[in-house]
């Protein structure tokens, strides 16, 4: 009679989540930087065309985005965090290697899903948007306004402590136009 093991049979499949969704959002940033690079004209053969202009074109200047920017690079960062847990579990020779090494990959991964759905939630609340950034101890929030009020602050404390865990002294919330 074979008797199956949840806890051997669900940690396999959950990494194999977790590298499919590490994946999935390094070829999204792989996709984003190739778009970017491809936007580039090469002027390498361009001639110069001297035409008096009538009018001056004025376009706008694009600043880059705060909370775009943040997201692409917390995202890098736990792609190659995720590179090197992969590597450690594919190399440990020890069983406990390689099990905290696959718990490391699932933090990763849950402490991601857990970011995202605080920062959907607060833009529920109607900000334009949310950066939240999870640490082992405390959570921080940047919220796109340019002041928040104590019981806009009082609600996003309440969505990130329900979320998070976190208590209410260990969370962080500012805002950034």
């Amino acid at each position: 009679m074979t008797v199956l093991n949840i806890r051997k049979m669900a940690r396999p499949i959950l990494l194999l989540l977790a590298a499919v969704i590490i994946a999935a959002l390094a070829l999204q940033a792989w996709g984003y930087l190739w778009d970017r690079a491809a936007a580039k004209a090469d002027r390498s053969n361009a001639m110069q065309v001297m035409k008096p202009i009538s009018q001056v074109q004025v376009s706008p200047v694009i600043l880059p985005d705060f909370f775009v920017e943040y997201r692409l690079e917390r995202d890098r960062l736990r792609s190659e965090q995720a590179d090197i847990l992969e590597e450690v579990i594919r190399t440990a020779t020890k069983d406990d290697e390689r099990e905290k090494a696959q718990d490391a990959i699932l933090k990763l991964v849950g402490d991601k899903q857990r970011e995202v759905e605080m920062e959907n939630l607060i833009k529920a609340r109607g900000y334009d948007d949310a950066l939240v950034i999870m640490s082992d101890n405390d959570v921080s929030a940047v919220i796109k306004a340019k002041d928040l009020k104590r019981e806009d602050v009082l609600q996003v404390a309440d969505i990130i402590g329900r979320i998070s865990g976190v208590n209410p002294e260990e969370i962080t919330i500012s805002a950034k136009p």
